[in-house]
């Protein structure tokens, strides 16, 4: 009797860190590149996977200085700190099994697509090796030490270790969440929230009613699962649904259509990706995003707008959710979402308005850069 031979099958392995750390010192690799590969004029030599990685695998040799003598007659000097980033991450990259995978080799591929369309670190590496001075130039990663400003992952320091020239807000994958207004009182946070994107909610007749509905809670609440939650969650959507409704009536297709609005809009969209730091660009896997990206986007949202094809609409789901389109391409989103905080022994409610990229964003920045 024959025996049945089974194939083995072999699952491959979940990456062993945080993607977007991970991705934080493969980008911040790409960008020493970026100042390093130079040919004799000065110019930027075409990145390489295998720059980036070289890259990489001396950090783990100890070597993080890079001498640069192209474009003048004097050297620049070029160090990669990944001294912020988690412990594990730095291991794990310096398996060579690891960096070698196809995890990594995507994440490369990524960096040097972001590197190569973000226009400032262009500008600022083609100054710093040819304007005929010796430069100190500082790639450094935040990673989870806080010595990082609020929104920034990686920086690029010249010359001064505390003044930055650069900074980058970078998120990895499939991230969509771009940033949040968190608070107590949700009249307030709407206000706030939408005030951002240049638009004033605040005398909509439905912030009265979010209001009302705030003041009849039953919190502070025993658990996160005390059922209560969900009856105070339900008086509170209930609430801000109607005032989405009168949201998207006052600022209709005639509202964005007007060039200031829009690009108040998208300025919006900006700051919750990058905070309220003015000098941050932001880098989604392999795409890079800077001022004039936004404002390109906004250019094209108020032209859809005169054409009647630009508006904010009601998206379906559990939680009360606007979204912006142009030309019927998803741009980004504002959802509201009720959460109980832990308060002592009690827990009470905080509100979130939660601003997310839409899916085809980062394709629309791609045909603009």
């Amino acid at each position: 009797m024959k025996t049945k031979r089974f194939k083995q099958f072999v699952t491959e392995e979940a990456f062993p860190v945080n993607k977007g750390h991970a991705y934080e010192f493969v980008l911040a690799a790409a960008m020493v590149s970026r100042f390093t590969d130079r040919f004799d004029d000065g110019t930027a030599q075409p990145l390489t996977a295998d720059s980036v990685e070289d890259v990489m695998k001396n950090y783990y040799r100890g070597n993080v200085y890079y001498q640069v003598d192209e474009g003048d007659d004097e050297v620049d000097i070029v160090e990669f700190d990944g001294t912020g980033l988690p412990a594990d991450v730095i291991d794990a990259l310096k398996d060579d099994k690891i960096r070698r995978g196809p995890v990594v080799k995507k994440m490369i591929a990524d960096a040097i697509g972001a590197v190569n369309a973000n226009g400032t670190l262009k500008k600022l590496s083609d100054e710093v090796i040819s304007n005929g001075k010796p430069d100190d130039i500082e790639v450094r990663c935040g990673g989870t030490k806080g010595q990082m400003a609020t929104k920034s992952d990686v920086d690029v320091y010249v010359n001064d270790s505390k003044q930055r020239k650069a900074g980058f807000s970078v998120k990895y994958g499939g991230t969509k969440q771009a940033g949040q207004f968190a608070g107590r009182n949700p009249a307030q946070n709407l206000v706030n929230g939408f005030k951002s994107f240049g638009m004033d909610v605040g005398r909509l007749p439905g912030m009265k009613k979010v209001q009302t509905a705030f003041e009849s809670l039953v919190a502070d609440y025993e658990s996160r699962k005390d059922p209560v939650i969900d009856k105070d969650k339900a008086a509170m959507f209930g609430a801000v649904t109607p005032l989405y409704q009168q949201i998207i009536k006052k600022f209709d297709s005639r509202y964005i259509s007007k060039g200031k609005n829009a690009e108040n809009i998208m300025s919006g969209l900006l700051k919750a990706n990058t905070g309220k730091e003015d000098d941050l660009d932001l880098i989604r896997s392999s795409i890079s995003f800077d001022r004039k990206t936004f404002k390109a986007i906004s250019d094209l949202l108020a032209d859809a707008a005169k054409q009647g094809n630009a508006e904010f609409k009601l998206e379906s789901g559990s939680n009360p959710t606007i979204g912006l389109y142009a030309n019927g391409t998803q741009l980004f989103t504002i959802r509201f979402r009720y959460d109980a905080d832990k308060r002592g022994q009690r827990y009470v409610p905080r509100f979130r308005l939660l601003v997310e990229n839409g899916p085809y964003l980062d394709k629309l920045a791609a045909s603009l850069s």
